[in-house]
């Protein structure tokens, strides 16, 4: 036992100390500022400056949910909103949030500024708000209209310490963005039964493409597309990357898809040249291929001649076989363009006159000189589906090519397929529609894209859970066999000892694991109040940690998660160990002084839980009394005060074993209420302990064990030292009683065999 004095400090100085931190590090707290205000006074310049450098104001707030456009130059750059007013967000705790997002005219996310909140996790006292802005900030140009969990994988995962808080953000900003853009004609989406878009690029006003801009004209660099690439590309990217499909039919193909021969020689494009005819086809409605192929200008022309809903396929070649027919545009006499169709799901849609639109030069850089080529407009009604595949249908007539009367045609299928980059949706609707390829977890058990978002995070985390269950589990053994293991006293100091360690550095510092008096409040909250109790489920780990806090509460009391679980409590028993190893001096508290200052946790309890109905922001100063986020979750990155705070009782636990844990904590003194009807008094005791024996009661290091040798299971942390007094035959008085009388009654035996 290490050197201990002993002392009475007042119980009224400790509850006056406390309250002072508190009152210190409330103080450091930011103002809030109304987020019910019209969305204008809340866009300040300073604002708009962190999302769009260099804009000049914004226009007039209009629409519902409002939004409110940004200029540049005279011209709209972009648009600014606020996820209160588009989403109604919320956070974890149910409290409502603000940010203002901002997106440009190619819907990417120009920046998110976090401008109110009431989340008790973000704060001072908790994660700092500046780490929080710092996530938002690199969520910068994201495009909102892709899949969510493709964006998500390109950002950082979580704001460690407020994941759920965090990826609520996150999710609120792309639900925002998205709803405005589309409200706005920022982009122009059609949705199959399937879920699934196609991204057009461009919006439509009373059927007519119009330009997202006051000037009626978008350059390239402010209107990008919203595929993989940015650039402006070649003809030849264009082709190669499945925008526009090509084939190409020699005169050796037609010679053989005839039977019989057939007189090509008319048919030759130039000397040596073998090409019976080259086409080109391709759907140029998203603006990100139309762009390409007319340059931005004539692709808004274009899309000015056809109304949302429809689709325009352009179709062109050169060769000696015209394809078009034998005569174009106007000059055409024939009522359909007989030699080519569109083919899709066995469904032939004719190409008629009426379906003809006016067309310019193809304007990519590398494209053939085309000797036809037109615009093809398919409606709704002549049932085409964009998303689906669908083939340009080519008739090489006989007559065409010389072969005998009574030959029949060969016809030549040109598949094509809007490519994915423009398509819209879900993953699990994209993959099942074949644009992309499905995903598996868990060695290839769980799919991906069948996964809820909180699903998604469990998959993602389960080395993390795998690690979490294996520590319950070994948790779950040494209390059950605890008897395998108290015997031998060194070997339960180093498996206690290794145990904490893991706890503080693997689930406090590494994973921010830590449960608090916060979340107690929450889960009360959603039992009672108007909380979707699945937000719980975004932090697998502590989730895992409160289902088995509950039950092994209800099973042995408190002591299990503060004796064994509890990063900040592990962190101070192993600084309180280091300490008794240096020799410094151990102050025991008398009984009386003890059950004294036991009350001041029940009062910070019933303060906190008191103010939980009123206000949020209560509840938060209240809770400066735990020094959780400031030891652990944030790593002491924090203001002075605390630091102050946390520090003083860190350094108090080094010569009063457990200082806080016993005296000042909520948690625990919430834990201990609800402990009170624990099924299992598993501690076990003899007559004699408490009378005459007082090993245990000297022994116990945080006084849990009353004169009279009984246990105080409300105070007990379950560290099982006096179980290894229990069992040790040298220091429990019945048991060293017991083992004298023992050797007495073998020492004649051992007599006579030594004299043998």
């Amino acid at each position: 036992m290490a050197n201990r004095h002993l002392v009475k400090p007042g119980p009224r100085f400790a509850c006056a100390f406390v309250w002072l931190c508190v009152i210190a590090c409330w103080s450091a707290s930011p103002a809030l500022a109304g987020m019910d205000d019209p969305l204008g006074t809340r866009i300040t310049p300073a604002v708009l400056q962190e999302i769009f450098s260099g804009a000049e104001g914004i226009g007039e707030v209009s629409g519902e949910p409002p939004s409110a456009p940004v200029l540049i130059g005279g011209e709209v750059v972009g648009y600014l909103m606020s996820t209160h007013n588009t989403v109604a967000s919320t956070g974890f705790a149910g409290e409502p949030y603000d940010l203002i997002v901002g997106i440009d005219l190619a819907a990417d996310l120009r920046g998110i500024v976090l401008l109110e909140h009431h989340e008790p996790i973000i704060g001072p006292s908790m994660i700092r708000g500046a780490l929080v802005q710092d996530f938002l900030d690199r969520l910068r140009n994201l495009p909102t209209m892709r899949a969510t969990r493709a964006t998500q994988r390109a950002a950082i995962d979580a704001v460690s310490g407020a994941t759920v808080t965090s990826k609520l953000m996150r999710s609120a900003s792309f639900a925002s963005a998205r709803k405005i853009a589309m409200l706005t004609g920022v982009v122009q989406v059609q949705e199959n039964e399937a879920g699934l878009s196609i991204d057009l690029g461009g919006s439509f006003a009373g059927g007519t493409m119009v330009a997202n801009s006051p000037t009626g004209s978008i350059t390239a660099e402010n209107q990008a597309d919203r595929v993989e690439s940015r650039e402006d590309r070649t003809w030849r990217e264009l082709v190669e990357s499945g925008d526009i499909a090509r084939a190409t039919f020699t005169n050796g193909d037609i010679a053989a898809a005839f039977p019989a021969a057939v007189d090509l020689s008319a048919f030759r494009e130039r000397p040596g040249d073998g090409r019976f005819f080259e086409v080109y086809t391709g759907m140029v409605t998203p603006d990100g291929i139309g762009r390409n192929v007319y340059g931005q200008r004539w692709q808004n022309y274009n899309m000015a001649q056809v109304s949302l809903g429809d689709h325009i396929i352009l179709i062109a070649g050169f060769g000696k076989y015209r394809v078009l027919g034998s005569g174009q545009g106007q000059s055409n006499n024939l009522s359909n363009f007989e030699r080519v169709a569109i083919v899709q799901n066995g469904t032939t849609i004719s190409l008629t006159r009426d379906k003809m639109l006016k067309h310019n030069a193809v304007r990519v850089h590398g494209a053939p000189r085309f000797k036809e080529q037109e615009l093809f407009r398919l409606r709704p009604r002549d049932g085409f589906d964009p998303l689906a595949p669908w083939s340009l249908r080519i008739e090489v007539r006989p007559d065409a090519v010389g072969a005998p009367a009574g030959t029949e045609p060969v016809f030549v299928d040109v598949p094509y397929r809007i490519p994915a980059a423009f398509v819209i949706g879900e993953d699990y609707a994209l993959e099942e529609a074949g644009f992309k390829e499905p995903v598996y977890g868990l060695a290839g058990l769980v799919r991906v894209s069948t996964l809820n978002e909180w699903q998604e995070i469990w998959l993602e985390r389960h080395v993390d859970i795998a690690i979490l269950v294996a520590i319950l589990g070994t948790l779950t053994f040494l209390l059950v066999f605890d008897n395998t293991y108290v015997r031998n006293r060194r070997r339960h100091a180093a498996i206690r000892l290794g145990f904490l360690a893991v706890i503080l550095v693997w689930l406090g510092w590494m994973k921010d694991a830590q449960l608090s008096s916060i979340n107690i409040v929450t889960y009360f909250q959603a039992a009672f109040a108007d909380l979707d109790p699945v937000l719980f489920l975004f932090d697998p780990l502590l989730f895992l940690l409160s289902v088995y806090a509950a039950i092994t509460l209800l099973l042995w009391g408190r002591g299990v998660f503060c004796g064994w679980l509890c990063p900040f409590g592990a962190f101070q028993e192993i600084l309180a160990k280091i300490a008794q190893w240096l020799k410094v001096p151990q102050i025991v508290l008398p009984e009386t002084v003890q059950e004294r200052l036991w009350a001041l946790k029940y009062v910070a309890v019933f303060v906190v839980f008191g103010l939980a109905p009123f206000s949020m922001d209560a509840v938060i100063t209240a809770t400066e009394v735990e020094p959780f986020k400031t030891a652990i979750v944030v790593g002491f990155e924090r203001s002075w005060p605390y630091l102050l705070y946390a520090g003083i009782l860190l350094g108090i636990g080094l010569t009063i074993e457990r200082f806080f844990c016993r005296f000042l904590c909520p948690l625990g003194g919430a834990l201990a209420i609800l402990g009170r009807l624990h099924l299992l008094h598993w501690l076990k005791r003899r007559p004699e302990c408490g009378s005459p024996c007082q090993v245990c009661t000297a022994s116990c290091p945080i006084g849990a064990i009353k004169v009279d040798g009984v246990i105080d299971m409300n105070e007990c942390l379950q560290c099982l030292d006096c179980q290894v007094d229990y069992a040790d035959d040298t220091v429990c008085p019945p048991l060293v009683a017991r083992r004298k009388r023992a050797e007495r009654a073998r020492a004649p035996e051992l007599a006579t065999a030594a004299a043998e």
